[in-house]
């Protein structure tokens, strides 16, 4: 699989004072690339407790989706691109192993 890279970020909506932010991904994703995204650590978060102690990033084919509060933009958006960087490593590892990821 190739690596998969962020080509766009937008906003797509917002409720009160958080936002949903939609990051398009260069492609789709298999399985085992979106559990590895989903599984990858989470950021040291700062802030308001539905931040610091709240829910991660999803990804809904082709793209990563995610409400934040409006002040933590940029913080979610470091915190996808560390995501998607290792899950980029993991799945060329499990390339390199013949394993198509987790679960297999």
């Amino acid at each position: 699989m190739p690596e998969i890279e962020i080509v766009d970020r937008t906003t797509v909506r917002e409720l009160g004072d958080r936002v949903e932010v939609e990051w398009a991904l260069s492609a789709r994703p298999d399985l085992g690339w979106a559990e590895d995204f989903q599984l990858a650590e989470r950021a040291d978060r700062h802030g308001p407790d539905e931040w610091s102690d709240g829910g991660g990033p999803d990804v809904f084919g082709a793209a990563v989706r995610w409400f934040v509060p409006l002040a933590e933009v940029d913080a979610a958006d470091d915190e996808v691109r560390r995501r998607l960087a290792v899950a980029n490593v993991r799945a060329v590892a499990n390339v390199r192993a013949g394993d198509d990821g987790p679960g297999a």
